[in-house]
């Protein structure tokens, strides 16, 4: 018999009005193991969307549920990685893994144990001692990443991941992310506005129009990949 995977992540019937940025009836649910990307238009309504997420922000109504638990509101529940993240100046790659563990209540040399197992993973090894605000972009992004992992092996968000690297650079950490996603069956929530991302990131892509509600998800389809995206492509023009 097969087994039935449950929710990893249930987004129900969320409100938040701030100013003009606007999410209404927002529903979402992601199956551990699986994969999806919000296709979107509006950039501030995803940034509060993530401030939501990682507890920055209190919703007007609805709830959020990870693992079946009500984390409405909850911090340091599972990493959330925003379009253009701020990189602390005078943190190593070590303590920005550590960071989410330690809030949690473990002891800083307990947590530096379990980052450490982990840095190979990210092939941060070299890195791990060096402040992380002075490594390259893309080891800066790497180690941000890296921060999520350490917040929750099960689920991680990320908007527009890898925007500003060169393109070779964005293809080695994409071919990471997706290693580490496949070796330890992470979830990802993708936000994007690319197509291409969308499909590559996700096991399915939801459609989001301005008000940050669904029109539509889309399954994708390995074997048929430029079907898949052509139908997606057509209801996002529609938004």
């Amino acid at each position: 018999m097969k087994k039935i995977s449950s929710p990893v992540l249930e987004i129900s019937n969320l409100y938040k009005t701030e100013k003009h940025k606007v999410i209404e009836k927002f529903n979402l649910i992601l199956q551990s193991g699986e994969s999806m990307a919000l296709l979107y238009k509006n950039d501030e309504n995803i940034e509060l969307l993530c401030d939501i997420l990682k507890g920055q922000k209190r919703v007007d109504k609805g709830k959020i549920f990870f693992k079946s638990a009500d984390v409405t509101d909850s911090k340091n529940i599972f990493g959330v990685i925003e379009k253009k993240p701020e990189i602390p100046k005078t943190r190593s790659v070590i303590d920005i893994g550590c960071s989410p563990i330690v809030k949690r209540g473990l002891s800083k040399s307990m947590a530096s144990v379990l980052v450490k197992k982990e840095l190979g993973a990210f092939l941060l090894n070299e890195q791990g001692d060096k402040t992380a605000y002075l490594l390259p972009k893309n080891l800066k992004l790497r180690t941000e990443v890296f921060g999520a992992y350490m917040c929750s092996h099960e689920l991680m968000a990320i908007d527009e991941p890898y925007l500003d690297l060169s393109p070779d650079q964005r293809e080695t950490e994409l071919e990471l992310l997706e290693k580490v996603k496949r070796s330890v069956g992470l979830s990802l929530l993708v936000f994007t506005k690319d197509i291409d991302t969308a499909v590559r990131l996700a096991d399915s892509v939801m459609i989001i129009n301005d008000k940050t509600q669904s029109v539509g998800i889309i399954s994708v389809d390995e074997k048929k990949i430029q079907k898949t995206k052509d139908k997606i492509n057509e209801l996002y023009q529609s938004v």
